[in-house]
């Protein structure tokens, strides 16, 4: 079962590469001619590839009864320091095809047993150790970003860099053959220390703000004080994890709130702000349908940002638009972060 699952998960790949128009074995664009770039023909295998990754990764099926008698659970920020053992490094899931650092982040971090409290690994933290031990430097990436690539002591591990074109968007990125990955998984107690130390700067930050933080008085009184608006620090910042696949805004939203200390007296960021700030940039312009819906889409400044647009087809088979944003429009939103509120 298990050999059968990888060859359904690598079909899955091929056919959504196919969608792209990008020939998943040379990774080149395939021609304009192509079969594959007629947008019927894309339209379907972009189907199929959806409809065989719930066959590989199926959604469990929860019964309305069970979900209405489950009582609320608190959501809780990790807080404790990331530990993973041997046992837990050894059931690492190497794969023949290469795989980005994020990716590798992301297999890393399911190792950690749930509920056990502690901070997950970021991408940061991997790349700041390959970039210690000479692997990887900052470069000029796409739209003269500067992103994390291999060095020529990088590439000799197996480190490379790929440019692809991912929904339309040209990304330049890293990517980790099978020896590149069992030396990252060889090294990443060196990045689990990383990740403790950002830790430790967050709690002392967090003790820091509470030191100095003016006795209120009506909490005296039993009233509740008023919410911070929402920030960051830099250092916050600075942990967030910059995807190379594009993200929708919602999951960037999550993903920066989840940066705020436990327990913080700081609102959420609702993916709305983010959002209603690239309307005003001019990045984004409203849209509705004759029958009134309300749609956004990316304009020629938001694309050239890295705002793309992403058209999939839902459960009841009718066609939709989600707009995403690259590796640089989410590093825009970072650079913006504090205005967004």
């Amino acid at each position: 079962m298990a050999a059968e699952n990888k060859i359904l998960e690598r079909a899955e790949m091929y056919l959504r590469k196919l969608s792209c128009g990008v020939n998943p074995l040379t990774e080149e664009t395939l021609p304009e001619g192509d079969t594959c770039r007629q947008e019927r023909i894309s339209k379907c295998l972009l189907y199929v590839a959806d409809y065989l990754q719930q066959i590989v990764c199926p959604k469990p099926k929860v019964a309305k009864a069970e979900k209405q008698e489950k009582p609320k659970r608190k959501s809780e920020f990790p807080n404790q320091e990331l530990a993973l053992s041997e046992e837990a490094i050894a059931k690492f899931e190497f794969s023949e095809e290469p795989l980005s650092l994020s990716a590798i982040v992301r297999r890393v971090n399911a190792l950690i047993p749930e509920g056990s409290g502690m901070i997950p690994l970021m991408y940061a933290d991997v790349a700041e150790v390959l970039t210690q031990e000479g692997y990887l430097q900052k470069q000029e990436g796409a739209a003269g970003k500067e992103t994390n690539l291999p060095t020529p002591q990088g590439e000799e591990k197996g480190f490379s860099r790929v440019e692809e074109d991912i929904r339309g968007h040209f990304s330049i990125f890293t990517k980790c053959n099978t020896e590149a990955q069992k030396f990252v998984v060889e090294n990443i107690q060196k990045a689990v220390v990383q990740a403790n130390a950002r830790l430790a700067r967050r709690n002392a930050e967090r003790a820091a703000r509470e030191a100095s933080r003016p006795a209120d008085s009506s909490a005296d009184a039993g009233v509740r004080p008023g919410k911070e608006k929402f920030h960051l620090t830099e250092t916050q910042i600075g942990s967030f994890a910059v995807d190379e696949s594009p993200l929708p805004v919602s999951e960037i939203a999550r993903r920066l709130n989840a940066l705020l200390p436990e327990g913080s007296n700081i609102e959420q960021l609702y993916f709305k702000k983010i959002r209603d700030w690239f309307v005003a940039q001019g990045m984004l312009e409203e849209r509705k349908s004759v029958v009134g819906k309300v749609s956004f889409s990316p304009t020629e400044q938001g694309i050239a940002a890295g705002i793309l647009v992403d058209k999939r087809i839902g459960k009841n088979g009718e066609e939709y638009e989600a707009v995403l944003y690259n590796a640089a429009a989410q590093k825009l939103v970072l650079d913006h972060v504090n205005e967004l509120a």
